[in-house]
């Protein structure tokens, strides 16, 4: 965190840590944020920013994002002022090239949300595309569980032992891998604009004061009808259909 904004730039370009654009974008957004936050010195260049995250994509064999990505806002500080990324260089011109699904939580963020504090569940409805055929009772799909800690960490797990979907109304197929799956918060007002809150680089905050960092962080998850999780998940080139 305490990395200028070329140092960032320059170490998500090579490391290992940093396996999509998704979370590189999402690492500056949690960067600005908690410069801004903590009242020091930054200054992000968009353009900068977009040049150097388009030869990320080129050199890394990074996929391209979903199209409906389009639609959501992100703003970064930028040292004096905030501005919108804009996602459409980074997203793919048709649904029918693109790597990604996205799939959402059947759960709406209608209740105070606290599942960085607390054990909690998300459950979702997807069909993976090896699977051809199924006759399970419920509906295809996968259950995660929050796994926090009095430390302040915060990790997710997939459920993937039949003993996790008793009594549940879905149903798990051994296809669907964890390391496909990348989990955002979308947040849509009235008014459909719609924002994205990354979950991603939560591990930077399990610092000094890691449990109030959590609870503000804990705080920007806003309840509403229209807010949910949502899992980006990677198809190899053989499986999609």
């Amino acid at each position: 965190m305490n990395m200028s904004a070329d140092e960032l730039l320059d170490w998500l370009s090579v490391s290992e840590t940093v396996t999509s654009l998704l979370m590189a974008i999402e690492a500056v957004w949690t960067w600005t944020e908690y410069r801004y936050g903590n009242n020091q010195v930054y200054t992000v260049n968009m353009a900068v920013l977009s040049a150097k995250l388009t030869d990320m994509v080129e050199r890394r064999g990074w996929s391209l994002l979903p199209t409906e990505f389009i639609k959501y806002e992100v703003y970064l500080f930028t040292g004096r002022e905030m501005a919108q990324f804009n996602f459409r260089p980074f997203c793919v011109s048709s649904k029918d090239n693109c790597s990604y699904v996205v799939i959402n939580c059947v759960e709406m963020c209608t209740e105070p949300l606290s599942l960085l504090s607390k054990e909690g569940k998300l459950t979702f409805h997807f069909k993976h595309p090896s699977v051809t055929t199924c006759n399970l009772p419920g509906k295809c799909g996968f259950i995660l569980k929050t796994v926090p800690s009095k430390a302040a960490l915060w990790t997710l797990r997939l459920c993937t032992e039949k003993e996790d979907y008793v009594n549940e109304t879905v149903h798990f197929h051994d296809e669907i891998r964890a390391e496909k799956m990348h989990i955002y918060f979308s947040r849509e007002f009235s008014n459909g604009s719609k924002y994205l809150l990354p979950m991603s680089w939560l591990g930077w905050l399990h610092s000094d004061n890691a449990v109030n960092k959590r609870n503000n962080w804990e705080n920007k998850f806003y309840n509403g009808s229209n807010n949910r999780f949502k899992v980006l998940y990677k198809f190899d080139a053989s499986t999609k259909t």
